[in-house]
């Protein structure tokens, strides 16, 4: 007889009222002690595991609880310190200076520059701002969370595990939870995986190499863990789901080899996001020391999988039947028809979440107020996820649920209270190729556009530096202390201070500074109908058809305008300087952008959302166009994060992308000249979408990768206007004249120079003025000694 038992991946970190948010904030900036940091954390932590343990969850995790995110953790744990870190204590400092950087030693350095696994978009302003060199991140295999990369260099010729802190978060586990408790390891392939190699030698041999020193750290960390008497230990190799051969032989070399110490102690081997493919699937359950093998069932094609090649009834199968990536109650109709097929095996079942719940806010009694509303009553949080875990479990057992019942009731009269609400899904139904093209090619638009730009024009990215004062004003508009006419008034005033910088510092296309935005998303999802928001920060949920319901870009930038063209607030007793070279831009994100770092809706395709979205801002385009709007900049950095591992997906997933930008942006004007940006991910494999893309300027994130993103684009032939970065706006070092000078001859050995824009890095939201402004001259004034040897050589 099949058995029917319940466990979870791990939980969210950050508390219900976001107590470990605060407490970091209040560490980073020296108001607080670490014993008072850790305590934080310990309370969270437990009281996580107290809300497991009363929901009835039978197997809860320990020891995956972190300050920054877990890949960091263990890089800590394991020893892997780059030299430059090497003289410091082992520990948490240790590992926060490996994050975000210290005087004289760098932080862990890749090409991205984004949110660490743990921390929610409101913190990143802090965290910048304390920041003395870029990051190192990289996408969490496929959401929009990220990870440090640890970096591997000469000075690692033997690992030095400090697994202390760890163990004593076990301890506590055990207390706290006896049997139940069950220690997380993240797998010694997926740290070799993750790892960034400094030296010249081939990346193979290096991680060969390196997972033979962690071989003897992990078979040790197992026997301990196995002495502390846990009846279980999960084992997460998310990079098992990786469409990578390369990776067979590693797990080869670590398994059974780690597994040989611990005794009767059951290990259960964890993936998640997708399912782990034919060969990866088969070594899996051909694993005799693996007696719990974990699989997503909310994504990829686990079932399909099962049914093809079986699953062996001596073990136990981690069924992830409840999504933990998404804030959607269970939906019995879905859910039930895979756990009676998984059934049929005879194994026994621990139903699951699909993952860790850290990717979902904690609980939906600490918003009330969202119950009221239409979606309400079939969203679900983390804690409200324990419980439909436990009713899924009793109800296979044998028992009755009312939870079930009562989500199979909600589900219908949600999509009841949608059904009449077809408008918008007509309009993208009648749409044509027409709609998702330009009017004319990019060779017969572009001299339309900005007549008159000097040639290397200058620009930035679209925000400027995230006051005291703006927070002070937009916090004081929240707790309805200030009228929306006055803070719309004062949001005015900002944006006419920015912009007055801008001229004179002497910018050739202005933007408007963004200083009405909290996050990059969020803003814009508030104008649109269809959106909802928790005050736990992780994001908007789309909850039915989308539409504009405000132009508030529109209203800022022709506030700003007079005759379409003049900045009356900016104006000076030269009447020159508002020619056509003083160009105003508005910046917005794209539908993929806004979809990814939200979380959609189950009962649609995400491909008819990000249509939904496209519709929406094609609308707002064209207000800013009627407002004299010549420059639009259309974000799409998520593009390329959730793109689908597996190659037979991906072309689909990128034409659909692809065509809600196109379908958002086709609608302008030749003479408006669409502008993207486009950072945080590598974007190595999707280059000829992003061309596809048909933008008339891409300002891309370059600052720290060599230019490699540069040739990139040469090496596809990409003719498009191009904005590399000249200067990491993540470093409050103000770059000199000089190094711009230098940057962009590099920038012109690989491109045209009709082609070239000039720009930071990123936005500037999250440095201060002075540097800002000081690092804007530099640009400025390196771009003309550059514009001067140009013409000084077409002279000659």
């Amino acid at each position: 007889m099949v058995l029917f038992t319940s466990g979870c991946l791990g939980f969210g970190r950050m508390g219900p009222n976001r107590e470990l948010k605060f407490a970091l904030e209040k560490y980073w900036r020296g108001d607080i002690d670490a014993a008072t940091l850790i305590a934080v954390a310990n309370q969270v932590e437990e009281l996580s595991w107290d809300m497991q343990n009363d929901a009835g969850i039978d197997k809860i995790t320990v020891g995956d609880f972190c300050l920054y995110d877990n890949v960091l953790q263990w890089a800590e744990w394991l020893g892997i310190i780059p030299s430059r870190f090497g003289s410091m204590q082992p520990g948490m400092d240790r590992m926060f200076a490996m994050a975000r950087g210290v005087d004289g030693a760098p932080a862990l350095s890749k090409n991205c520059m984004t949110l660490a696994m743990l921390l929610s978009f409101e913190t990143l302003s802090l965290i910048m701002t304390v920041m003395v060199f870029i990051t190192g991140m990289k996408k969490w295999v496929t959401s929009n969370y990220h990870y440090m990369v640890p970096e591997v260099d000469e000075s690692l010729s033997a690992l030095s595990p400090d697994f202390s802190s760890y163990f004593e978060a076990i301890q506590r586990g055990i207390c706290r939870l006896g049997d139940k408790a069950v220690p997380v390891v993240i797998g010694p392939v997926s740290m070799v995986r993750f790892c960034n190699f400094k030296l010249a030698a081939a990346t193979d041999v290096q991680r060969f190499a390196l997972l033979e020193q962690f071989l003897p750290v992990y078979t040790e960390l197992l026997s301990k863990l196995a002495a502390t008497g846990v009846k279980e230990i999960q084992i997460h190799e998310p990079v098992l789901v990786f469409a990578e051969t390369s990776l067979s032989p590693l797990f080869a070399q670590a398994f059974p080899a780690i597994l040989k110490s611990i005794g009767n102690t059951s290990i259960n081997m964890v993936s998640f996001f997708e399912d782990v493919g034919e060969e990866n699937y088969k070594w899996l359950v051909g694993l005799k020391e693996a007696k719990t093998i974990s699989l997503d069932f909310t994504r990829g094609d686990s079932l399909p999988l099962i049914k093809k090649l079986g699953f062996p009834q001596d073990k136990t199968l981690g069924a992830g039947l409840i999504d933990g990536r998404s804030v959607w109650k269970v939906d019995p109709a879905v859910v039930n028809p895979i756990l009676a097929e998984i059934s049929k095996i005879g194994c026994d079942i621990r139903i699951q979440p699909s993952s860790s719940l850290q990717f979902v806010p904690w609980s939906l009694s600490c918003e009330p107020e969202l119950l009221e509303h239409t979606a309400g009553p079939v969203l679900a949080f983390s804690k409200q996820k324990l419980s439909e875990v436990v009713a899924l479990c009793r109800e296979a057992n044998g028992e009755s649920s009312l939870l079930l019942k009562d989500a199979a009731t909600a589900w219908t009269k949600y999509r009841a209270a949608l059904s009449a609400d077809q408008k918008i899904s007509r309009s993208i139904a009648s749409l044509t190729e027409a709609n998702f093209a330009r009017a004319e090619s990019y060779s017969a638009r572009r001299p339309k556009q900005l007549k008159g730009m000097p040639l290397l024009p200058t620009t930035s990215i679209g925000s400027f530096p995230q006051t005291k004062e703006i927070r002070s004003l937009r916090n004081q508009f929240k707790c309805n202390k200030i009228t929306k006419q006055e803070y719309e008034a004062a949001i005015d005033q900002q944006i006419a201070y920015m912009i007055g910088i801008q001229e004179g510092i002497g910018l050739d296309i202005l933007v408007h500074g963004e200083p009405e935005r909290t996050d990059m998303v969020e803003f814009f999802a508030q104008q649109m109908d269809g959106m909802l928001f928790s005050s736990q920060r992780l994001g908007a949920v789309l909850w039915k058809p989308l539409r504009p319901s405000s132009h508030f870009l529109e209203r800022h930038f022709s506030s700003q305008r007079n005759d379409g063209s003049r900045i009356p607030s900016c104006s000076t007793s030269d009447e020159k300087a508002y020619n056509s070279h003083i160009l105003f831009f508005i910046s917005q994100k794209g539908p993929v952008t806004i979809l990814n770092w939200s979380f959609p809706r189950v009962d649609i395709s995400r491909k008819e959302q990000a249509m939904q979205i496209g519709l929406a801002l094609r609308e707002e385009i064209a207000d800013l166009e009627a407002a004299g709007c010549k420059v639009i900049q259309v974000d799409e950095p998520a593009l390329r994060e959730a793109m689908p591992l597996r190659p037979a997906q991906k072309d689909e997933y990128l034409q659909w992308t692809v065509d809600s930008f196109r379908l958002a942006t086709a609608g302008a004007k030749s003479e408006t000249q669409i502008h993207t940006h486009m950072c945080y991910c590598e974007f190595a494999d999707c280059m000829h979408a992003i061309d596809r893309m048909d933008t008339d300027v891409n300002s891309i994130e370059n600052a720290r990768s060599d230019n490699a993103t540069l040739v990139a684009f040469r090496d596809i032939g990409y003719d498009k206007g191009l904005g590399p970065g000249t200067y990491d706006i993540h470093s409050p070092v103000v770059p000199p004249v000089s190094f711009i000078e230098d940057k962009l001859r590099s920038f012109l050995e690989c491109m045209d120079t009709k082609s070239l824009v000039v720009n930071p890095d990123c936005g500037l939201k999250t440095r201060d003025w002075p540097e800002t402004i000081a690092a804007l001259k530099n640009m400025v004034t390196a771009t003309e000694e550059i514009r001067s040897q140009l013409t000084t050589n077409q002279e000659q």
